[in-house]
């Protein structure tokens, strides 16, 4: 059965290219315009494997959904990765993610790390591991969208 992934982003392109490119890598990719949508999306859908959150939004934002997720004990186990223009230097652990990645995004980079997490949480726990100061900060990358 093909993982599933909950994609959070107000802008509809980012959307469109990052459903469509999980989707030709075998993953279920469901989308959300804002973090209210996205808990609409999250009642209805079967918890996916994974959420990909999109900081700065309109509406209800990346820090708003992380809080509301947080109190619901249905998804708060989901995992998260934050996606965001902003190129603030954020520590995945203080925003309660897996990783951060700045936008525009790796494709290749972000299929490897939606890989690692899909395996379970045995594999996302190891890599936090060996996660020091010195690896925090190669893990808070500056990524570029190149085209398939």
């Amino acid at each position: 059965m093909a993982k599933s992934i909950l994609l959070v982003d107000d802008d509809a392109d980012v959307r469109a290219l990052l459903g469509e490119f999980l989707t030709q890598h075998g993953y279920l990719a469901h989308c959300a315009r804002d973090g209210r949508h996205a808990l609409q999306v999250l009642a209805r859908l079967e918890t996916p494997d994974l959420i990909l959150l999109d900081y700065l939004m309109p509406g209800m934002n990346g820090s708003q959904f992380l809080e509301r997720k947080r109190w619901n004990p249905r998804i708060r186990p989901i995992p998260v990765v934050v996606l965001s223009a902003w190129s603030r230097q954020w520590s995945p652990a203080r925003l309660d993610a897996v990783d951060v990645l700045s936008k525009p995004v790796d494709l290749d980079r972000l299929l490897s790390l939606v890989a690692r997490i899909c395996e379970g949480p045995a594999a996302i726990h190891a890599a936090l591991r060996g996660s020091g100061a010195g690896a925090r900060q190669t893990r808070v990358d500056t990524l570029m969208v190149r085209s398939p």
